[in-house]
């Protein structure tokens, strides 16, 4: 984490002396005397009276950084980060005007400065810092006071800027709010080595809203600080491992986690899954890299970070997929044999306050391309082709009543993966091999047992079920019927017994519909 340690630095040097970081933002008064001193109508909360910058004044408290660009690389990631010449937008100046106007005031424009408010907004915007976790005030005037608080996480009061920003993540839902603020405090926790912190950020994560961040990201933090990997991380994580059968993690999240737990520990014979049985140094050190944004303030935006991407490693996604879908699967027996025996079972499904109206869907041409081009470029790996065929299937059918064509293309997609079914189960058996051979911990015999035990790829195969069901609406029960008996048949070869039940019990169905 060097790299990231000369970004966000130390307070003191070698020299024990100041550095020029920290001396240019030293504080020089405090917020708190600076309100006291203007206006009644302008107070502050506690929770940010340390945390505000103010350029005018007796306690004035921010001076300009240099006009600099530093290009950092290390460990294999490039940052770059520029303080530009734009001045900190979230400055107060305590002698432009404020009018408090009681009537309808414009919300303020993209990349908002408080200098740039009329005085009209100003008198919104000190409502806000009076009451920063007021969630009716518009996401404009919050985006200033969230820069001022990025910035102080660049110094020593990061820890303090960092218990506002997650109470602020949690009644503010904007979803660029919940990206940079997560973003930003994750490679703080990084940079300073604080598992603690990192830790009350993941526990933090109770609403849906405040998962609108980059999985990858969290990934990197957990992996970088050496944290493994929790049941509860890869069921928040679900969709980004490619896992769309989250019905029952939605609606039994308890029933899900502990038969998961189980199931991890049966897998890796411990509770939660060390980095070093899901990638080795190897498979890290060859991840591509992605763009990554930390900051949202203006005056420190002009930078890119690249990070290396978890989610690019196929053996990570296909790990985890296959433990979130065999603990689907035993859930959902689980529940069955719940209500035989006559157990009320209670959902846990949220009931929207109310019913918004439903948008106009629009295709998304650019996702499109992506899909294709990353199906395109698995062509000669049938276990990713696999998943990135999944992906398409999925993104054409909800496109389905826009246009028929869309529809042809998802039964194309689907047809084509079950044709390639034996490469894939033949793919998957040479992966194992590989990995169980690499496993440098264990003795030739253990190798050996672990070989003989390898055990066909069980995971569903979300095409036969589309099939099906479009077969079905559209009467069509012959093709129906016969993707049934093909579903069976494959799931009783790899000896997916649930599976195959469930399209017996489907095939039965369709019978007497015909």
């Amino acid at each position: 984490m060097g790299f990231l340690n000369k970004l966000f630095g130390s307070r003191k040097d070698n020299n024990g002396k100041q550095d020029q970081q920290s001396a240019e933002i030293a504080v020089i008064g405090t917020a708190k005397q600076a309100v006291q001193t203007n206006q009644s109508i302008l107070s502050v909360h506690s929770d940010i009276r340390d945390l505000v910058w103010i350029g005018d004044g007796e306690f004035k408290n921010y001076v300009p950084m240099p006009s600099k660009k530093n290009i950092i690389c290390a460990d294999g990631i490039t940052l770059t980060i520029s303080f530009g010449i734009e001045e900190e937008p979230s400055l107060l100046y305590l002698s432009l005007p404020i009018s408090d106007n009681s009537g309808i005031v414009e919300r303020p424009p993209y990349y908002p400065t408080y200098r740039g408010l009329t005085p009209e907004q100003r008198c919104v915007y000190w409502t806000l810092l009076a009451n920063p976790y007021d969630n009716t005030i518009d996401i404009g005037y919050v985006f200033i006071m969230y820069y001022g608080l990025e910035r102080y996480l660049l110094t020593e009061k990061y820890e303090e800027a960092v218990d506002v920003i997650l109470k602020l993540r949690d009644v503010h839902q904007n979803k660029s709010f919940q990206m940079y603020s997560a973003n930003a405090i994750i490679l703080t926790c990084m940079a300073k080595r604080r598992v603690d912190v990192v830790q009350r950020f993941m526990n933090s994560l109770d609403k849906e809203h405040e998962f609108a961040f980059s999985p990858n990201l969290y990934l990197l933090c957990k992996h970088t600080l050496g944290l493994p990997l929790t049941a509860e991380d890869m069921m928040r994580m679900a969709k980004a491992f490619e896992f769309t059968k989250t019905n029952y993690i939605r609606k039994h999240p308890d029933i899900f986690l502990e038969v998961l737990s189980q199931n991890i520990t049966q897998a890796y014979r411990e509770k939660e899954i060390p980095w070093g049985k899901l990638l080795s140094n190897t498979d890290f050190k060859k991840l591509p890299s992605e763009e990554t944004l930390i900051f949202a303030n203006v005056s420190i935006r002009d930078k890119t970070i690249r990070v290396p991407s978890f989610l690019s490693s196929f053996r990570l996604k296909k790990n985890i997929y296959n433990l979130l879908d065999k603990t689907n699967e035993d859930v959902k027996h689980q529940l069955a044999e719940m209500k035989k025996d006559g157990i009320i079972i209670h959902g846990n499904d949220q009931v929207p306050a109310s019913v918004k109206p439903k948008e106009e869907m629009k295709f998304d041409a650019i996702l499109e391309r992506k899909l294709r081009t990353t199906y395109s470029n698995a062509k000669n790996n049938p276990m990713e082709r696999h998943f990135a065929s999944i992906s398409l299937q999925d993104f054409y059918y909800k496109y389905r009543d826009l246009d028929q064509a869309y529809l042809d293309a998802c039964i194309r997609y689907c047809k084509e993966d079950i044709s390639q079914l034996e490469e894939l189960q033949k793919c998957y058996y040479d992966e194992e091999q590989k990995r169980i051979k690499a496993y440098s911990y264990l003795s030739s015999n253990e190798i050996k047992q672990r070989l003989s035990e390898i055990t066909p790829f069980c995971g569903t195969i979300p095409a036969f079920k589309r099939l099906a069901i479009i077969y079905e609406k559209r009467k069509d029960y012959n093709n129906a019927i016969d993707i049934c008996n093909q579903a069976i048949e494959y799931y009783n070869l790899i000896n997916n017994q649930s599976a195959a039940t469930e399209f017996c019990e489907r095939r039965q169905k369709l019978l007497e519909k015909a």
